[in-house]
């Protein structure tokens, strides 16, 4: 008889826990992603891997950018945004303001499957 309690007790607790962890809930549908594009900002002014830290920092904070990979041996960022969100301008004044210079703007190169 003690051990079928503690089993009831094991399970019930189980079910606690499942239950305040969220599991057995279906997930809400998400809304589709909107729209992206894909940028190639060349920077002027990063020396270190620091630099390229603060730029993906400091750009990570903007309310539509998606991703940023900074690169000071090629002097700039690939930055994925949300044209409705943000813009150029404002992606180049972040930088602006971060002590580094915006240089230039233009498409990224497309990703190559290896």
């Amino acid at each position: 008889m003690t051990s079928s309690k503690l089993t009831a007790g094991f399970l019930f607790g189980l079910l606690l826990l499942i239950a305040s962890c969220g599991g057995g809930k279906t997930k809400e549908a998400k809304a589709a992603p909107a729209a992206t594009a894909t940028i190639e900002l060349s920077i002027g002014g990063m020396t270190c891997t620091g630099c390229e830290n603060t730029i993906q920092t400091n750009l990570g904070k903007v309310p539509g950018i998606i991703s940023v990979t900074a690169s000071y041996q090629k002097g700039n960022a690939v930055i994925e945004y949300e044209p409705g969100k943000v813009d150029t301008i404002k992606i180049k004044e972040v930088v602006d303001g971060t002590g580094y210079t915006a240089l230039k703007v233009s498409p990224a190169e497309p990703k190559v499957a290896e």
